[in-house]
């Protein structure tokens, strides 16, 4: 199932480094064609590895890059977690 992407959030942190769709693709090794129809997509259409060089690139904090890229699933499930193992439910793998 394809994920919906924030579109606006991913392009305001492009801008606001003041980088180019071009200068993005770049980095990403891929055309600058294909990072303006990736970036915009309300549907993700990057690439685990592309995801990650993104985070790099526009320099995002991991609530920026749950925000853009899962829609801030990321925070419940860690929220979750944390609520878990604090109840002694759950236990981190050592």
């Amino acid at each position: 199932c394809d994920e919906l992407m924030n579109t606006r959030l991913l392009k305001a942190k492009r801008v606001e480094k003041g980088l180019l769709q071009r200068d993005v693709a770049k980095q990403l090794g891929i055309s600058e064609k294909a990072m303006c129809q990736k970036e915009c997509s309300t549907v993700n259409k990057f690439k685990a590895d592309e995801m990650l060089a993104l985070v790099s690139i526009l320099d995002l904090t991991l609530e920026e890059f749950d925000s853009i890229f899962f829609d801030k699933k990321l925070a419940v499930r860690n929220r979750g977690y944390k609520k878990l193992n604090q109840e002694g439910v759950h236990n981190e793998i050592e």
